[in-house]
């Protein structure tokens, strides 16, 4: 049965269609406490909240930057080392950079800060130092995409296929 803007939507076992009070309101909170509140990829919640991540986590090092920091606070040169050293020599076409750089890093963090993933605490007295540390926000966001790592190196050989069909793609578009 199509929902109130025309979109078909697949109903689990027991699930009973919704009344106005039970869909989510355009802000983003939901009414009602129960497993039909729990989202699913039908539901437009699930997209919202991909887009939203997405948008928060967007940018070529974010992903390094939060995997250096999980074991806890770094000073800024050592975060650069870090994440510089565990490089993995991502071969998906369309990468813009190999190599970590100083600005590179400085601006991710700042969109990082922005997006209260991570938090810097500078001393107050000569020689400055400064050192970055992940939010429980990011901790958490860590833990939730291991089954997407997971998911990947269960997939390895679809991956791979699709990374030289795009390759392939971009030399026939040049």
């Amino acid at each position: 049965m199509p929902d109130r803007l025309g979109r078909w939507r697949r109903r689990g076992p027991g699930r009973h269609d919704q009344d106005e009070e039970q869909l989510p309101h355009r802000d983003g909170e939901h009414t009602g406490q129960g497993p039909e509140n729990l989202l699913t990829p039908d539901d437009e919640r699930f997209l919202q909240g991909i887009h939203n991540t997405r948008h928060l986590m967007s940018g070529e090092w974010t992903w390094d930057v939060l995997a250096a920091l999980q074991s806890g606070p770094l000073q800024y040169t050592a975060l650069l080392d870090a994440i510089r050293s565990n490089q993995t020599g991502n071969s998906w076409p369309g990468k813009k950079h190999n190599y970590l750089r100083d600005g590179t890093l400085n601006r991710t963090l700042r969109r990082l800060e922005q997006g209260e993933l991570v938090r810097h605490d500078r001393e107050g007295v000569f020689p400055y130092r400064t050192a970055y540390e992940l939010t429980s926000a990011a901790q958490s966001l860590l833990l939730v995409v291991v089954p997407l790592a997971e998911w990947a190196e269960t997939n390895a050989e679809l991956l791979k296929r699709a990374r030289e069909r795009r390759r392939v793609e971009e030399a026939g578009n040049s």
